[in-house]
C-alpha cells in the first residue's frame, strides 16, 4: 500500500488552495501528524472551498476507522490547530483541512512568538517548503489571484483615480461584523529562526468574520473592535506596511499588513524572483506629478518592493514593479503622489465566487 503521507499529500494537492507535491511537503507532513492522524485527514474532503467544514458523518463515511477515534482525532487535530474547525451552513461544529494562506502555514505563527523546539523545526520545514517555486505555482498558476493589495488612505488623503469604494481599506473593514487581530505569520516565524534585521510590528494580521471566530476560539488572536483595527492599520500604513487582502469585492476574511523583508508576497517581489502580475492581482500604480516633487527621497526609502529610484532629484518609478500600494504617499511631504487605476478588471463579487474561479482554472471537480 502507498505510504500514508504519500496519499495524504497527493489528497491536500487538490485542494483549492492546495499543497504542490514534493518532498519538503512529506517532511511537513510528518511533523504534523501520526500515521493514525494521517488517515483521518485524508478523510477529510478535499473539495471544499477554504473556511467550509464537512461535519463529522461526512468525514466517517470516508474512512473504516471507529468513530469513537475518527471523533478523537478530529477534536485533538482541532485543539493543535493542525487542521480548521468551525460550524457547518446548519449550525453543526465541522472540520476542513487547512489550505495554504488560510490557516497553513500560518497557525504555528499566529499566536506570536514561541521558543520551543517544535516551533522552531516548523519554521524550518515550512521555510523549506514554501520556497519560491513553490509558493509562485500556490499563487501564480491560474489567471485569478487568491489576493490583492488595497492602497493606503487611512493616514493621508491619497489622490486616488478610478479607485471605487469597495477598493478602499476603511471601506471594506466597515463590511465585516467581527474582528481579531493575530500576529505576522511571516515575520514571527523569521524571529523564531533568530532573524532580526525587520524591525516592523508584529501584532497586525487582522481576521474576519468566521476566520475571527476560528482564531480567537483556538487561542491564536484577539478579538478587538473596529476602531481598534482602523489604529492598526493607521499606524501600518505610517511604518510603510502593505495592506493585502483577499482578491474581491466584498466579504474579506483577512487583511496582511506586509513587509518586504520576509513576507511571501512582498518580499518575493521586492527581490525580483516572481513577476508582480504572476504572484499577486495589482490594480493600481503610483503616479507622481513631477513639478511638485521635491526630491526629498522619502518615498524611494519607505518603498517596500525597491519600485523607486531618484534619477536628476525626481523620482522615477519601475511601473513593472511598482503594486500600487499607496504607502510612499504617507511621507511625501510635498503631496506629488497619487494612486491611478492601471487595469479595468476587477475582482470577484465575494469569496465564494472567488475560490470557484480558482477551482474552475485549476480544473478541480
Amino acid at each position: 500500500m502507498e505510504d500514508i503521507y504519500v496519499r495524504l499529500a497527493k489528497h491536500m494537492k487538490d485542494l483549492v488552495m492546495g499543497y504542490p507535491y514534493t518532498d519538503e511537503l512529506l517532511d511537513l507532513l510528518k511533523e504534523m501528524f501520526s500515521p493514525q492522524e494521517a488517515e483521518v485527514a485524508l478523510a477529510i474532503p478535499n473539495d471544499l472551498p477554504p473556511l467550509q467544514v464537512a461535519d463529522v458523518e461526512t468525514i466517517l463515511s470516508r474512512t473504516s476507522l471507529p468513530e469513537s477515534t475518527v471523533v478523537e482525532t478530529l477534536e485533538s487535530l482541532a485543539m493543535r490547530n493542525l487542521i480548521y474547525s468551525g460550524e457547518d451552513s446548519n449550525g453543526k461544529k465541522g472540520y476542513a483541512l487547512l489550505q495554504v494562506g488560510y490557516g497553513m502555514p500560518q497557525t504555528f505563527f499566529w499566536g506570536g512568538m514561541s521558543e520551543d523546539e517544535h516551533a522552531k523545526r516548523m519554521a524550518k520545514l515550512v521555510l523549506k517548503y514554501f520556497s519560491v517555486p513553490t509558493t509562485r505555482q500556490v499563487y501564480g498558476g491560474v489567471p485569478t489571484k487568491t489576493y490583492k493589495y488595497s492602497p493606503a488612505t487611512l493616514t493621508v488623503d491619497v489622490p486616488m483615480q478610478g479607485v471605487y469604494p469597495h477598493e478602499k481599506i476603511d471601506v471594506l473593514l466597515e463590511g465585516v461584523s467581527k474582528v481579531a487581530v493575530a500576529h505576522c505569520p511571516c515575520r514571527t516565524s523569521a524571529r523564531i529562526l533568530g532573524r532580526t534585521d525587520c524591525q516592523h510590528s508584529l501584532e497586525v494580521c487582522l481576521k474576519y468574520d468566521e476566520m475571527a471566530d476560528f482564531v480567537v476560539s483556538r487561542g491564536l488572536a484577539r478579538e478587538i473592535s473596529k476602531d481598534e483595527a482602523r489604529h492598526i492599520l493607521e499606524e501600518c500604513e505610517k511604518e510603510g506596511l502593505v495592506h493585502m487582502v483577499d482578491n474581491v469585492k466584498g466579504e474579506i476574511k483577512h487583511t496582511c499588513n506586509c513587509c518586504g523583508h520576509y513576507c511571501w508576497n512582498v518580499g518575493i517581489i521586492r527581490r525580483r524572483k516572481v513577476p508582480r502580475d504572476v504572484l499577486m492581482a495589482v490594480y493600481f500604480i503610483r503616479q507622481t506629478e513631477e513639478e511638485e516633487c521635491i526630491g526629498c527621497g522619502a518615498c524611494e526609502e519607505i518603498c517596500p518592493v525597491g519600485a523607486v529610484q531618484l534619477v536628476d532629484d525626481i523620482a522615477r518609478v519601475d511601473t513593472d514593479w511598482c503594486i500600487g500600494c499607496g504607502v510612499c504617499a504617507v511621507v511625501c511631504p510635498s503631496e506629488a503622489i497619487s494612486i491611478v487605476r492601471r487595469v479595468d478588471k476587477e475582482p470577484p463579487d465575494n469569496f465564494a465566487r472567488l475560490h470557484q474561479q480558482i477551482k474552475m482554472e485549476r480544473g478541480l471537480k
